[in-house]
Order: structure tokens, then sequence, then C-alpha cells
């Protein structure tokens, strides 16, 4: 029976050992606040983020000895079990049901928390459409401006093509007219000219033959 007693007890310092160095690691290795027995850990890169890896679990379980609670007789218990009162049994419950509301509030809040960050995303998401909306409609209505000013420019090009066909129309006219004003002078000019032709001829008969009755006057005079 001592034998046994003294194997129990090298097996628990044992467990006790390796229970501290696991701790011991876990506390070198990341952020973590010991306080009353529980563990905070948060990660040392993401301010804020609480982080859990195995070798951390041992110092964040509640204290538990399975050998405390072994029994060789079934029909005569060790005096020496763990024991509590039943005013103890009914604050500790009182207590452990209220920490349970509270994790479970606790929950609530993170889900709530989850869904207001979806619904942030979801907000900025939209958001950004409506910029990119916004950013379309005012390409379209630049183009619609462009589109109004060649319209405009178009119009004038237009305007200044009437004005210059109407033009050419008056000039072409003017110069029909100015050609059978032309030709018309013309065919004075030239009428004028054998007028005065026929006149030349005129006088240039009457001259010769004035000429001639003098001639005959002059030699009946002198016989």
């Amino acid at each position: 029976m001592a034998k046994i007693d003294t194997t129990k007890a090298a097996a628990k310092a044992v467990a006790e050992k390796l229970a501290k160095r696991n701790t011991n690691n876990s506390a070198s290795s990341t952020s973590a606040t010991v306080s009353n027995n529980s563990t905070v850990i948060t990660d040392k890169h993401i301010p804020g983020l609480l982080t859990l890896t195995p070798d951390l679990i041992p110092g964040m379980m509640p204290a538990f000895k399975p050998e405390d609670y072994r029994i060789n007789d079934p029909l005569n218990p060790p005096e020496t079990l763990p024991q509590a009162s039943q005013s103890q049994l009914d604050k500790g419950m009182r207590i452990y049901e209220g920490a349970t509301r509270a994790l479970k509030l606790t929950g609530a809040a993170l889900d709530l928390t989850r869904e207001k960050f979806t619904v942030i995303g979801k907000h900025s998401k939209a958001f950004g459409a409506g910029i990119q909306a916004a950013t379309e409609i005012e390409k379209v209505k630049g183009n619609y401006l462009d589109y109004a000013n060649q319209k405009e420019v178009t119009t004038q090009k237009s305007v200044v093509l009437d004005v210059s066909q109407v033009k050419t129309v008056a000039d072409r006219n003017i110069a029909i007219h100015s050609k059978d004003e032309l030709n018309q002078k013309l065919l004075q000019a030239q009428i004028k000219a054998e007028d005065l032709r026929l006149r030349t001829v005129e006088s240039q008969g009457k001259l010769a033959s004035f000429k001639a009755q003098l001639g005959d006057y002059l030699e009946v005079k002198a016989n």
C-alpha cells in the first residue's frame, strides 16, 4: 500500500512539473496577462485579437486533479475526497449559472458585432457602387455635352453652308445679268459704230460728189 502511495505522489509531482513548464513556455512565446488563475491571450501582431494554441490550453483550464477522486471501494468512499457543503453547492451553482448567462450575453454581443461589421462591409460596397454609378453618370453627362457642342458646331457650319449657297446663286445670277448687260453694251457699240460708218460713207459720197461738181464747174468756167 505504501508503494502505491509513493507511485501516486511521484506521478502527481511529474504532472505538476509538466503543467508548470507548459505554462511558463506559453507565457514566454505569447503576450499574456495572468490574473486570479485566468489567462487572457492577445496576438502581439494584431492588437485586440485573441489567440489560442494547444500549449496555452493547460493554463486556461480550471484546476482538476482526477487522482484526488480515485475510489477503491465504492461502498466505503474515503474521507479524503474533495467535498463541498450544500451551501457551497448552491452558492457555486448560482455563480456558475450567472457566469454562463454572462458568457451567453457576451456571445450575443459578439454575434451582433459580427453582423454589424458585415453590414458595415455591405454599406461600404453599396457606397462604392454608388460612387461608381455617379462617376458613370458624370461620364454620360460629359458625352452628352460633347454631343450637344458638336451639334451646335455642325448647325453653325450648316448655316454657313446655306449662306454660301445663297451667295453662290446670287453671284451666278449677277454674273448672268452682268454678261447680258455687257452684251447689250457691246451690241449698242456695234450699232453706233455701224451708224457712224454709214454716216462716214455718206459724207465721203457727198464730198466726192461735191468735188466732182466743183471740178465740172471750174472746167466750164475756164472754157
